[in-house]
């Protein structure tokens, strides 16, 4: 089985794959479209992004973790903001593994930060992130009105 043993699981984590979309839209409650398609054809393309499945012995997704990297004038770096993790339902220690993946990728690239952007619904991402010392910070957002 490809990939490698997630740490305190018995599942593997391994890149993602396009042969992995349908269970990662499962993971993340969307409906199949083209416009979907086309960006995780484009993540997984793209080398300024990482985006991991954890998959059990029978190469079944059962969670994703997706990381962004860009390089930060005002941090003097190699920034990263977690994406997304999400983990089949009723696996909070999934949700942990998945993160301190994260962290570990992100650090091995050198990167001197990592945020998260966590979907306010997500109550299990942010206690996970909560739990790990992640804090509140000055990230503000709005929506662009008439984005493709």
């Amino acid at each position: 089985m490809p990939g490698r043993l997630l740490p305190g699981t018995a599942l593997r984590v391994r890149r993602g794959r396009r042969r992995d979309l349908p269970q990662v839209q499962a993971l993340l409650g969307a409906g199949a479209d083209a416009r979907l398609e086309r960006v995780f054809r484009r993540i997984l393309a793209d080398l300024g992004r990482d985006l991991y499945v954890a998959v059990d012995a029978g190469d079944e997704v059962v969670g994703v973790v997706s990381v962004v990297y860009a390089r930060s004038l005002v941090l003097g770096g190699l920034a990263a903001v977690l994406d997304g993790a999400r983990a089949r339902p009723a696996a909070p220690p999934l949700l942990a593994a998945l993160v301190t993946f994260a962290e570990e990728r992100a650090r091995r690239r050198g990167c001197r930060w990592l945020g998260a952007w966590v979907d306010g619904a997500d109550g299990d991402l942010r206690a996970t992130l909560l739990e790990r010392g992640y804090r509140s910070g000055t990230l503000l957002v709005t929506d662009l009105a008439g984005a493709a």
